[in-house]
């Protein structure tokens, strides 16, 4: 019985050596670089992903800080931001006028341009990454970007036609999608409406849309020149989004009623 035991003692020794010196030989034989690749189980796009969701959250602080603009050139300097009318009428006792009628389509496009401006480099630095791995990248010079508000997102679509070739293996990616979590579709619609009570009525009750937005805060700061500044703060998440108006100004010393 005793030899029997020893017997299969010594097998199991020899399963675990035989073992360990597989691995020992996997971990010399394999690149660094493709062992990080396997136990992170990353994906070789993961650094294109990362490149637009940084410049997206760049970008819609921005737009959330400046009316939903990114250069605006009708504005109200407000505690240093240039904060973009959406209404506006430079004379004095009469309605504004809407400079954004369409403005989630705008916020859109403004983004759109901003990524298109800013992710090139970025971009071009990830694919010398990968070629440096060993990978063959084909992809188009100048891909298109989709860019949609929705509730409490906001959805990123790079066309980007992605072949990555290394060895006998292909990869391809259609489309990188990443998405960032913000209220910009929540406030174009809050934002919308009260221009559109500004240009009809020349002012807007912020009562309200916090009582039927329960979590958004709503401010409304007014000017000497007659200027609102409307700051929307989102409760949960503490995101601000501000924007101006200029409606039914009334002269500085001249009392409304």
């Amino acid at each position: 019985m005793m030899k029997k035991e020893n017997k299969k003692g010594q097998i199991t020794i020899f399963i675990i050596l035989a073992i360990c010196i597989v691995i020992i030989l996997f971990l010399l034989f394999v690149k660094k670089s493709d062992l990080v690749q396997i136990f992170s189980k990353k994906s070789p796009i993961q650094d294109i992903k990362n490149c637009i969701n940084e410049y997206a959250t760049q970008g819609i602080a921005i737009l959330d800080s400046q009316g939903g603009s990114i250069n605006p050139q009708n504005f109200f300097l407000y505690n240093g931001s240039k904060v973009d009318y959406i209404c506006y009428r430079n004379q004095y006792y009469q309605a504004c006028v809407m400079q954004k009628p369409m403005l989630k389509e705008d916020i859109e496009n403004e983004l759109k341009k901003y990524l298109e401006q800013n992710t090139k480099e970025c971009i071009s630095n990830v694919r010398s990454s990968l070629e440096s791995s060993g990978y063959q990248v084909i992809m188009e010079e100048s891909p298109n970007i989709n860019v949609e508000l929705l509730p409490n997102d906001v959805k990123i679509t790079y066309e980007s036609n992605i072949q990555l070739i290394k060895d006998t293996s292909t990869e391809a990616y259609k489309n990188i999608k990443v998405d960032v979590n913000s209220k910009l579709y929540e406030f174009t619609e809050i934002a919308s409406s009260i221009a559109n009570w500004e240009a009809r009525y020349g002012n807007s009750e912020t009562m309200n849309y916090m009582y039927f937005h329960p979590d958004m805060k709503v401010e409304k700061k007014t000017r000497s020149d007659g200027t609102k500044i409307y700051i929307l703060t989102d409760r949960n998440t503490l995101e601000q989004f501000m924007f101006a108006t200029r409606s039914f100004a009334i002269p500085p010393g001249i009392t409304g009623n």
